[in-house]
Order: C-alpha cells, then sequence, then structure tokens
C-alpha cells in the first residue's frame, strides 16, 4: 500500500492548513430555510456509468463565487468544507441515483457562476477504512488508484445560479466516469479529467423507456442512451467553432432488464431533446423531438420512450476498431459525429474519447458501428415508436472525427470509415482570441540536501500537468519533451498554453515514476497556480518522496 513519506505529508499538511482554517467559516450542513439576506443550497453528487465495478472519491469542500473567471487564491471565495470528508462511490450513481453531500447551506442572496469541488489528494495518509487510497477505482478483486490533477485548487464547474431571499436551490454535480476516468499507465493507475457539470433540479426533468431485442434483452450489447441538443453559441464560442452541432448533456446504460433513466435533464436550454441509442452490433437509433417537464422526476412527470425494439446490424459483428492519436495538446478529446440527410440537420455525437495525457492516443481501440441508422420521432408518453432506416449524409459506417480541448479550436473533420480506423492529429489551434503565454520554472528533487540526496536518480520518468479547473489541458512527457531528465535530477522546463483572457489561471502539477514499469509513483510534486491573464508566469516545482 502507497503512502506519503513523514516529510512529504508534514510539507503538504502545512500548505493545505492555511485553506482549511480559511474554509471554517462554512459546515456541512446548517439551519433550515433562508432568511431576506440568505438562501440556503442542498447539493448531491451523481454519475454517468462506467466500466468498473467502484470508483470511489472522496469530497471534502465546496467553494462559490459570483465571477465565472475568479482567482483560486482570491479572498472572496464562499468556502463550504464538510466536517469530515465524504467517500462517495460514483458507480452506484447512474440512472437517476444520487448521493446527498451538502444540506441546508446558507448562501448570501445573489447570482453564482463559479464552484469549485475539492476532493482529498489520492495519496494523503490515512485513507478511508477499507480503502487503499483516497481516490479509487476497483475492478474486480483489484484496486487502482484514482490521480486527480492539480487537487489543491479543485475541480471547476462553470454556469449561474441564484439564490434568493428564504429560498431553496437544490444542486447535482455531474461526474462522468464512463468518459471521463482514463487508464493512465497499463494495468497501474487511472486518471480524472473531469468535464463537470452541475443541475438544477427544479429546472430539470426526467426520460424514462425500456429497450427490447428480438429475443431476451441482454446488457452484452452495451448500449449507451444519450440525451442530445443543438450547442449552444456560447458553448460554440468557447470551442471556437462556426458550425452547428449537438452536445450531449446527460447518459446512462440500461438496467439488467433493459429500463433506463435519463435524469436529471436540464430544461434551461431546452424542453426538447433528441435522444440517441447505440450498441455494438446494434443499428444506432435516433428518436427525434423529445419533451421534457421542468421538476418532473423519475417517479412523477417522466417522459416515457415506452419499449424501445432495437435492431441487429445486417452483417453480425460488423462494427470495426479505431485507434487515434494527437500531438498537442495532449489533454484534449474527439468526438465522432454522424449527420442524418436533408436539410435544417446537424451532427449528433456517437461516441466520445478521451485521448491519454501522458502519449497522446487511445489507451484502448473501440467500436463503431458500420450500419444504416434508424430515426424515429416522439409522438407521446408511453405511445410505441416506429423507426425508418436511413443512411447518413456522411454514408454508411462513415463518422467525422473532431478533436477539441479546453482553449483550443475544435479541428477540422476526419473521416473515419472501416476501411480508415485511425484518426490522427497533430495540433489544434488556441483559439484566435486567445494569446501564446509560456510557463517556465524549475524542478527540484525535495526540500533539502538530504532529501535531493536521497532522491537523485531514483526517477526517470514523469509528467508535468498544465491543469484548468481539475481538466487536464496540456503536458509535457517523455514523448514531446525532456522532462524525464528533471525527474531525474532536476532543472529547467518551458510550457506554452492559452493566455490572454479573464480567468487564465493554471494549474501546474508533476508525477515521477521508474521505468519501464510504472509499478509505484516515486515522487509527487505540490502543485502551483500560475496567471496567464496578461503575460507568462513561472511555477517552481518541488518534488517530494513518496517513499
Amino acid at each position: 500500500m502507497k503512502r506519503w513519506s513523514l516529510i512529504a505529508f508534514v510539507v503538504v499538511l502545512f500548505s493545505g492548513l492555511s485553506i482549511f482554517l480559511a474554509a471554517c467559516g462554512g459546515s456541512g450542513s446548517s439551519s433550515i430555510g433562508g432568511t431576506a439576506s440568505q438562501g440556503t443550497v442542498n447539493m448531491s453528487v451523481t454519475d454517468a456509468p462506467g466500466d468498473y465495478d467502484h470508483v470511489y472519491i472522496t469530497v471534502k469542500d465546496a467553494w462559490f463565487n459570483t465571477s465565472d473567471v475568479a482567482d483560486p487564491r482570491a479572498a472572496d471565495w464562499h468556502k463550504i468544507p464538510l466536517a469530515a470528508p465524504v467517500t462517495v462511490d460514483l458507480m452506484s450513481l447512474s440512472n437517476g441515483q444520487m448521493q446527498a453531500i451538502w444540506s441546508n447551506i446558507n448562501l448570501t442572496v445573489g447570482a453564482y457562476r463559479q464552484i469549485r469541488l475539492f476532493l482529498v489528494p489520492t495519496y494523503a495518509s490515512n485513507p478511508p477504512a477499507g480503502h487503499q487510497y483516497y481516490n479509487e477505482v476497483v475492478i474486480g478483486s483489484l484496486t487502482y488508484p484514482l490521480y486527480i490533477p492539480d487537487p489543491d485548487h479543485g475541480i471547476q464547474i462553470i454556469g449561474t445560479f441564484t439564490v434568493s431571499g428564504g429560498g431553496r436551490l437544490k444542486l447535482a454535480f455531474d461526474f462522468d466516469a464512463g468518459e471521463d476516468i482514463v487508464e493512465f499507465h497499463d494495468g497501474v493507475d487511472y486518471i480524472l479529467k473531469p468535464r463537470m457539470k452541475y443541475f438544477d433540479l427544479d429546472n430539470a426533468g426526467a426520460i424514462i423507456g425500456k429497450l427490447s431485442s428480438t429475443g431476451t434483452f441482454t446488457t452484452a450489447s452495451h448500449y449507451v442512451i444519450k440525451a442530445e441538443r443543438l450547442a449552444t453559441a456560447a458553448e460554440m464560442l468557447a470551442t471556437g467553432s462556426t458550425g452547428t452541432y449537438h452536445v450531449i448533456r446527460r447518459w446512462t446504460v440500461p438496467n439488467t432488464d433493459g429500463t433506463f433513466i435519463l435524469y436529471p435533464v436540464s430544461t434551461l436550454e431546452t424542453n426538447t431533446w433528441d435522444v440517441v441509442i447505440r450498441g455494438e452490433n446494434i443499428d444506432t437509433l435516433i428518436i427525434k423531438g423529445v419533451p421534457i417537464t421542468k421538476g418532473a422526476t423519475p417517479a412523477s412527470g417522466a417522459t416515457d420512450l415506452g419499449t424501445i425494439i432495437t435492431t441487429p446490424t445486417t452483417t453480425p459483428n460488423n462494427d470495426y476498431m479505431v485507434a487515434g492519436t494527437i500531438g498537442s495538446p495532449t489533454g484534449a478529446w474527439v468526438q465522432f459525429y454522424q449527420t442524418l440527410p436533408g436539410s435544417g440537420e446537424y451532427p449528433y455525437e456517437i461516441r466520445f474519447r478521451h485521448f491519454n495525457p501522458l502519449w497522446g492516443g487511445f489507451h484502448q481501440t473501440f467500436m463503431l458501428n458500420d450500419d444504416q441508422v434508424q430515426v424515429g420521432t416522439f409522438v407521446s408518453s408511453g405511445a410505441t415508436l416506429t423507426f425508418t432506416s436511413v443512411t447518413p449524409a456522411n454514408g454508411i459506417g462513415t463518422y467525422d472525427a473532431v478533436a477539441g480541448a479546453l482553449m483550443y479550436q475544435r479541428s477540422a473533420s476526419t473521416v473515419v470509415t472501416s476501411a480508415t480506423t485511425t484518426v490522427p492529429f497533430t495540433t489544434l489551434s488556441i483559439i484566435s482570441s486567445y494569446s501564446t503565454n509560456t510557463v517556465t520554472g524549475n524542478i527540484s528533487l525535495g526540500t533539502d540536501a538530504a532529501m535531493q540526496s536521497m532522491m537523485l536518480g531514483q526517477m526517470n520518468s514523469g509528467l508535468l500537468f498544465a491543469v484548468q479547473g481539475g481538466m487536464v489541458v496540456n503536458t509535457l512527457n517523455s514523448i514531446n519533451s525532456t522532462i524525464d531528465n528533471q525527474m531525474s535530477s532536476g532543472g529547467s522546463y518551458q510550457i506554452n498554453l492559452p493566455g490572454g483572457y479573464p480567468g487564465a489561471f493554471y494549474g501546474i502539477d508533476a508525477v515521477a515514476w521508474e521505468a519501464p514499469l510504472p509499478s509505484i509513483y516515486k515522487a509527487i510534486a505540490i502543485p502551483q497556480i500560475v496567471d496567464l491573464r496578461t503575460g507568462n508566469d513561472t511555477a517552481n516545482m518541488q518534488m517530494l518522496p513518496l517513499w
């Protein structure tokens, strides 16, 4: 079992003490009911499913700010620490399930535009009873650490919610374990690349239904059910896109009897969604014009899609495997789209994949469907749906692959077919309204000469992260830099990042290990914050031993 060294733990504990003391004005719960100058907020955690037995995270703090570009070091954050950290199994929270974390918190009246959710660092001392780490992935009898980049500065969730005097707000934080947890090193560990959202449950609804195949329903087809809508103007601006496309804002998988629940689904942007259903060797289904009712729950008022009969592909086992790579930034991801024929149709996201930030590739190949698409239109709740086979505008089994990353412009589409199954991307362009700024600094080993002497030559591989709000934006690794030398004996580094815009704050973090098999992290950095709003910045990284 891995543990912090005593020295590393003392240093990090000391650095976190000021944060804890500053946060002590809040609590996990408070008196029920607000005042004229305050309202109450309840916060829960929910998740989309994933191919794991358990994914445990340990939550400790939530911070609120009325600015969506606030410096994480600023003094004006409203901080709500839990009385004790809470460990949550994300795999128990799909299909509309939620776990309450904060109850009846008092917040000052106003419009809040940024939340930061803080997890306990994975390798901190004294993990919860029955766990090896504070954040971990369990598959069968094996437990793997789930690395949280830059945990000191939290996972950022952008959006606007309003606290009214005497009002009560119900928020749900949405993790996405199925998409945003990436196997980092083979059979060793995982990393979280969170694209977190939150839902105002008073402005959300539910969609339910049941899948049925020609025989007994089976989960072997690995069905995924997604609620999609057109991207908003703000979402397109944030990706530098000039073309309209669909975005996924909730997804799930069916239960063993074929039933499924999409909840919560927001009604703030639209009350009408399209539902996309895909599975292995199953024709993709698209149900258009599905209305949802504001305030509906799975138990009351949900839109019922009835029993949906899935269609096996014309040729059995016709799905094909896809691989991909990207040069920079390695914090990127790729989306695979298909567009229905006819005017006024826009691309639907069929599959999504993060690139591994260690080397810029897909950790594993995965399948795309090579058949027609079944399209139906919603009529009324509970009514039987009728589907028509159509050939996508792209062509049968043809997809447009588009790479994206935070603060980078979406790439031009790359055509993927059963004959062209690898999607190579080189370098994404920083959004034109941003500038290219530089972070430089030194990587040092330990806190003194004795520790440096102990650490010299103990590591020969590593990774330096540039993180914004918990999401890896770019990295320095053994492929695109000489970072391995710095991890072995110390030295300088340089990384270029998008800057020149409000909110251009990055966490700089690093880990080091001994290749060829990183069976154990040997050192970890104390994360630093850099400010690239108006220019370049520096961050000197101090590596601390984990043995």
